[in-house]
C-alpha cells in the first residue's frame, strides 16, 4: 500500500491507496499550544504517532511527502513544520519504508500540468483527472502525493506525458 502525506500543523492529510483506490482518507488535526516548547514538542510527536499507527496498520510500501514551502511568512510555524517533517522522515527510515520528498511545484504540475496552480484548481483537476473530490486542500494534496508514489511503485498506464516525465525525474533525482 501507498501513503501520501501533506504535513501540516493544523490538519495533516493522509491518503492510503492500493490498486483499487482509496483505502484511508484521514485528516490528523491538532491545536496550537502557544509558546510552551514542551507542549509544542508533544504536539509534533502526537502527529507523528498518528502517522505511525497508519503505517503499521496498512503495511505501507512507499510514502510521498510534500516538501516544505519556504516562502511562509510565519517563521515559527515553518520551524515547527520542519521539525515535524524530520520526525516523520525518521519514523519512515526507522521502519524501513521508502519515501520521497516532493516539491509543491512538482505536486501541482503532476495534478494540473502547471507548477504554480492555485489550491482551487488542484481540487478541480483532482476531480476531473481522477474522479475523486475533496473539500479539504490537505487531503487533496495527500491524494496527489499518494498517486505520485503509486506511479513510482507500480506500472501506472493511465499517465499523461507530463506525468510520465515527472515520475521519471522523481525516480532519478529524488533518491
Amino acid at each position: 500500500m501507498i501513503l501520501g502525506l501533506d504535513l501540516s500543523l493544523v490538519g495533516t492529510g493522509c491518503i492510503v491507496l492500493d490498486k483499487d483506490g482509496i483505502v484511508l482518507s484521514q485528516l490528523i488535526t491538532s491545536k496550537p499550544s502557544g509558546k510552551d516548547i514542551l507542549k509544542e514538542l508533544k504536539r509534533l510527536l502526537g502527529i507523528t504517532k498518528d502517522i505511525e499507527k497508519i503505517i503499521q496498520k496498512y503495511k505501507i510500501k512507499m510514502v510521498c511527502i510534500e516538501g516544505i514551502s519556504y516562502m511562509s511568512r510565519n517563521t515559527g510555524a515553518l520551524t515547527q513544520l520542519s521539525g515535524l517533517n524530520y520526525f516523520v522522515r525518521q519514523l519512515l527510515y526507522n521502519n524501513g519504508i521508502e519515501f520521497k520528498i516532493i516539491p509543491p511545484t512538482v505536486l501541482k504540475k503532476y495534478i494540473t500540468g502547471k507548477g504554480n496552480s492555485a489550491k482551487e484548481l488542484m481540487l478541480l483537476e483532482t476531480y476531473k483527472r481522477f474522479g475523486v473530490s475533496f473539500s479539504d486542500n490537505n487531503l487533496c494534496d495527500a491524494y496527489g502525493l499518494a498517486k505520485i508514489a503509486y506511479s513510482c511503485v507500480y506500472d501506472d498506464k493511465k499517465l499523461t506525458a507530463f506525468q510520465i516525465e515527472i515520475i521519471k525525474k522523481i525516480k532519478t533525482n529524488y533518491e
